[in-house]
């Protein structure tokens, strides 16, 4: 089969390698769709691990069912693709996104993923569609869930002031989730014009601001009187954390998303004087991942116009440049293979 490969620094490649297997207790899927995630930049940014073919959030239909009664050929179905280990303590808990190996391990992220014509996945994984959903919106799940486990550790509650750092895709879904779980005033920062203009456009934030303003932050706490109740940092770099702990109100939360591979200063002085509230949020549960499916079907939680467009296994490269241009404004785009 055909698949796409990290081939070095900024590098993809198509290859052709086995077709998997259903192994027991495990189900074919043929890909339908694939999302570009912000991990997957990462990973195609470093140049590691070469041969990795990624792809983490899948939709696609039953190639083999294998020995699994709960599925048929044909059936659309999308899937978790963590791996956890099923022998930890978390694991024997149930928490099995507490497990070490749940992403590290996972389809895209330490094992071959969905950026392949077809994947086995463990049946236990697997979640049929509705036929109102479309494979686009599947594929959305995943990153809905990171997003709605962000926002569920914020314990954002109806009325509050909450400030979402950083617009892409996982801010984006942070401010939607807020707008669900009842917040009274959203506000969103973000450095690129274009993306400022996507988030306002969706219509989940009420104010959109300039990060690079050089006197936003004092703007923000005379908006909100102090700061905001709640802040989810969704970027990664030291310049989006310390905005996002300057703006937030004393005894307020501050929930950081982004991840950064390098060290990132932060204040303690402020973090204590504020005594700020800090948690870090990463992955979902699979509890998580279920509630976000279930909002998309049901048309709480709107992804449609989140996707930008869709790429054969060819231009998966395009792709990624796109994604990761500064001035750009894509946010997210499929993979068809």
């Amino acid at each position: 089969m055909r698949a796409v490969a990290i081939a070095g620094m900024k590098q993809l490649e198509v290859i052709e390698m086995d077709q998997p297997v259903a192994m027991e207790n495990q189900v074919l899927i043929r890909i339908e769709r694939a999302g570009i995630c912000g991990s997957d930049l990462h990973m195609w940014e470093s140049g590691k691990p070469v041969g990795l073919v990624m792809g983490h959030e899948i939709a696609g239909t039953i190639a083999d069912a294998g020995a699994s009664t709960a599925f048929k050929v044909g059936d659309r179905v999308t899937a978790i693709t963590g791996k956890p280990c099923m022998e930890c303590k978390f694991c024997q808990n149930k928490q099995y996104h507490a497990c070490p190996s749940f992403l590290t391990k996972g389809l895209g992220l330490g094992t071959h993923g969905g950026y392949a014509e077809y994947l086995a996945v463990d049946s236990w994984m697997v979640r049929q569609l509705p036929s109102t959903m479309s494979m686009e919106e599947a594929c959305m799940a995943e990153p809905s869930a990171v997003a709605l486990r962000a926002v569920r550790l914020a314990r954002i509650k109806p009325g509050e002031r909450v400030l979402i750092v950083g617009s892409g895709v996982i801010g984006l879904l942070c401010a939607a989730w807020a707008r669900i779980f009842g917040a009274g005033y959203i506000a969103l920062s973000e450095l690129n014009p274009e993306r400022r203009e996507k988030a306002a456009a969706l219509g989940d934030v009420d104010q959109v601001f300039d990060a690079s303003e050089p006197k936003l932050q004092r703007k923000l706490l005379g908006l909100t009187d102090g700061g905001f109740d709640k802040t989810l940092e969704c970027a990664g770099p030291a310049s989006a954390v310390t905005s996002a702990l300057g703006a937030t109100r004393y005894d307020g939360t501050a929930v950081f998303v982004g991840i950064n591979y390098s060290l990132v200063p932060i204040s303690t002085l402020r973090v204590c004087s504020k005594e700020i509230n800090i948690k870090g949020s990463y992955g979902y549960s699979v509890e998580e991942f279920d509630m976000s499916l279930n909002s998309i079907a049901r048309g709480i939680l709107k992804t449609r116009n989140f996707v930008e467009g869709t790429v054969g296994l060819e231009d998966v490269q395009g792709a990624f440049e796109r994604l990761t241009d500064p001035n750009g404004s894509a946010i997210k785009i499929m993979i068809k293979p």
